[in-house]
């Protein structure tokens, strides 16, 4: 069977996801919009053919349509989840799932009023790298001390996200919640609930996001710390370290899952990553999706999931969630 998928939103995101559908058997691209004729425009001509509605309720109500794909700034998550749930249509929302307590607890009970599949693009739900270092963690004798997840980016927001101004804005965007929502959704994958113990945060201009964060959490028996910088001339930098009795294992760039025993030693990598894992994993993602659709188990964060992970994140940036 083919899924047809309405794409709301065509930014990098939104523009990645008709490239993967397309490269995807299960799907197919039914409809399209965003809120940017500018976007609309760009994306018409880029991908020649595309299904351009006339507005965002067009969009999602078309018959051919399926599941709406969400992947708009965050803010606007709950106006376009409502209407998908209330059109009887599945949802596959980007994170982070909203920015208030009132939407994230809307757009769960929307899905589950209206009894539609739906899920969250957490990547790391479908990841390799992740599967392999959930079976190394388990490995009798590997003892979890702590987890340690650091984050540096030379400018915010990134090169490839320069036109998506609302990502500056302390409203909805900011490294908290763009990156660090994605780890601590791992933290909750591995490990189960997560706490958060204690959180700062450094926004020295009003009206623009965090330019650092820090936290402390609990999860699993264990502390992690995770810390989040922007600045500087150093190359951007994501990697999670989880410590072990004796080994430590480190997650770097998304995909790279490395080993190496006492601080002297040298990394190795785990054997059998894919070797372009960020393509293997997009795909694995919407396999994972067309088998929520399908009604079989999957790997994907369901919308609660994800509300869980919003609590954290606007907590560790000392908003009410």
């Amino acid at each position: 069977m083919s899924y047809g998928v309405a794409v709301v939103g065509l930014g990098v995101i939104g523009r990645r996801m008709i490239e993967q559908v397309a490269r995807h058997g299960a799907f197919r691209i039914a409809s399209a919009w965003d809120a940017s004729p500018a976007a609309r425009d760009a994306a018409a001509r880029d991908f020649p053919g595309l299904p351009m509605a006339v507005d965002a309720g067009d969009a999602i109500a078309r018959p051919e349509v399926d599941v709406v794909y969400v992947g708009t700034p965050p803010r606007s998550h709950r106006a376009l989840v409502e209407q998908a749930a209330r059109a009887g249509k599945a949802v596959f929302c980007e994170k982070p799932l909203a920015v208030s307590r009132e939407d994230g607890e809307a757009m769960v009970e929307a899905v589950r009023a209206a009894g539609v599949a739906h899920a969250v693009n957490f990547p790391f739900a479908s990841s390799e790298s992740v599967r392999l270092l959930a079976q190394a963690l388990a490995r009798p004798g590997f003892g979890l001390a702590g987890v340690a997840v650091r984050m540096r980016f030379a400018a915010w927001p990134r090169d490839w996200q320069a036109s998506a101004a609302w990502l500056a804005e302390a409203a909805e965007g900011g490294p908290t919640r763009e990156v660090l929502s994605h780890w601590v959704y791992l933290l909750q994958r591995l490990f189960g609930e997560v706490e958060l113990l204690a959180s700062c945060v450094d926004a020295p201009v009003a009206g623009a996001c965090e330019r650092a964060s820090a936290a402390i959490l609990r999860t699993g028996g264990v502390i992690a710390t995770m810390s989040a910088q922007v600045g500087g001339a150093a190359p951007d930098e994501v990697v999670a370290e989880f410590h072990g009795a004796g080994r430590t294992l480190r997650l770097r760039d998304w995909h790279l899952l490395t080993e190496a025993g006492d601080a002297s030693a040298a990394e190795a990598p785990i054997p059998g990553q894919p070797e372009d894992a960020r393509q293997a994993v997009q795909q694995a993602q919407l396999t994972q999706l067309a088998a929520c659709l399908d009604g079989r188990a999957h790997a994907l964060a369901d919308l609660t999931a994800a509300l869980r992970v919003q609590r954290i994140v606007e907590a560790i940036l000392h908003r009410p969630a």
